[in-house]
Formats: C-alpha cells, sequence, structure tokens
C-alpha cells in the first residue's frame, strides 16, 4: 500500500517531519478536547460517534502520510492505543465517562480509511495496468 501510496503523492523527508509533528499536536489537541467537559446544548452528545470516526479517519490519514511504517503492524495499533488511552482517563474525569463504544467508533474510523484507502489504490492500480 505504502509503494503506491508514495507513487500517488510522492512526499519528501522533510515533509513527512512536519506531518508528524503535525500529527502529534492534532493528538494533544485531541487529548485535551476529549477531557473537556461537554456542552450539552451543542447538540455534542448525539454526534459523538460521528465525531470519533471523522477524527480517527482524520489521524489515520496524517500517520499514513506521515510514516512508511505498516498499517496493521504500527499504525494501526498506536492508533487504537490512544483511543483507548483517551477512554481510560475519561474514566478518571467526573464530567466524562469511559465507553466502549467510543473505542468501537474510533476503530470504525481507521477501518473506514484503510478500507477506502484500498478500494482507491486498487483502483489505480488497475487503472496503470490496464
Amino acid at each position: 500500500m505504502h509503494a503506491i501510496l508514495s507513487r500517488l503523492l510522492p512526499i519528501r523527508p522533510r515533509t513527512r517531519k512536519w506531518l508528524k509533528y503535525l500529527f502529534l499536536c492534532l493528538a494533544a489537541i485531541g487529548l485535551v478536547v476529549a477531557l473537556m467537559p461537554m456542552d450539552e446544548r451543542l447538540g455534542a452528545h448525539n454526534l459523538d460517534k460521528l465525531w470519533h470516526v471523522s477524527a480517527f479517519f482524520g489521524y489515520a490519514l496524517l500517520l499514513a502520510l506521515a510514516t512508511r511504517r505498516s498499517f496493521w503492524h504500527w499504525q494501526a495499533p498506536v492508533l487504537l492505543f490512544y483511543g483507548a488511552f483517551i477512554e481510560i482517563l475519561q474514566a478518571f474525569v467526573p464530567w466524562r465517562s469511559c465507553s466502549l463504544a467510543d473505542l468501537l467508533a474510533d476503530a470504525c474510523g481507521i477501518l473506514l480509511f484503510w478500507v477506502l484507502c484500498k478500494i482507491l489504490l486498487k483502483g489505480v492500480v488497475l487503472h496503470e495496468t490496464g
């Protein structure tokens, strides 16, 4: 997957370095936001799972661009650990709660990225060879 992705989006090492910094900054911001009290007037509770899927889709995309490491052996476990870490921390914050459904939504975002990436890359490979 990385070889084709690299051909589609050639990223220089310096750019990868900045993408790693961006990933770390966004992960830190996500951690802060995840531990803040939610304002129920914003309707955030209704969109919570969609936000989880979207955020982890974005994290997976950014991490895939930032590193050449294996998706299933390194990237997905790192992202799942991050999601689990947030849920564990939320168990200790009185205004938030630990939720296995949130962790499942995180995993769905990661899986959605992988599936879409595979579909798009398969189309590119078929187009190049056909």
